[in-house]
C-alpha cells in the first residue's frame, strides 16, 4: 500500500489539517482531519489534492500531489472528479440564471404594479 500525507491550511486563522491519500491496487482512499472530513463528505482539502492542486498544501511535499493525480486517473476517481467539477459549474451557472430570473421577475412585478396604478388613475380620471 502507498500512502502520502499532506498538511493543508486554508488561512492563517485556521489550524492545519492532515489529508491522507492511500492507494492499494485499484482502490484509492482519502481522509482529512477537518470537520467536514469526518462526515463522509468530500471536503475541499481532499478534493483539491485529488484534482491535482496543491493550493492549500503547506507541507514540503507539494510535488507528491502530481503522484496522487496519477493515482486518481488510474482508479477512475479522476473521471468522477471531472464529472463533479462539471456538475458544480452547471450548478453555479444555474444559480446565476436563477438570480437573474428572480431579478427580472421582481422588475416585472414592479412594472405590473406601476401599470395597475396608472390604469386606476386613468379610469378615475375618465369617470370624473
Amino acid at each position: 500500500m502507498d500512502e502520502i500525507k499532506f498538511n493543508v491550511q486554508v488561512s492563517n486563522d485556521t489550524p492545519h489539517y492532515t489529508v491522507t491519500i492511500c492507494k492499494e491496487q485499484k482502490r484509492l482512499t482519502a481522509s482529512c482531519t477537518c470537520e467536514s472530513g469526518g462526515l463522509d463528505t468530500l471536503c475541499k482539502h481532499r478534493l483539491s489534492i485529488l484534482a491535482g492542486k496543491a493550493k492549500w498544501v503547506i507541507s514540503n511535499n507539494t510535488a507528491e500531489v502530481k503522484r496522487v493525480l496519477s493515482w486518481a486517473a488510474s482508479t477512475g476517481v479522476g473521471d468522477a472528479i471531472v464529472r463533479m467539477v462539471r456538475a458544480q459549474k452547471r450548478l453555479k451557472d444555474t444559480e446565476q440564471e436563477l438570480i437573474k430570473a428572480t431579478h427580472n421577475r421582481e422588475e416585472a412585478e414592479q412594472e405590473a404594479i406601476t401599470s395597475r396604478q396608472e390604469l386606476i388613475q386613468a379610469l378615475s380620471a375618465s369617470t370624473e
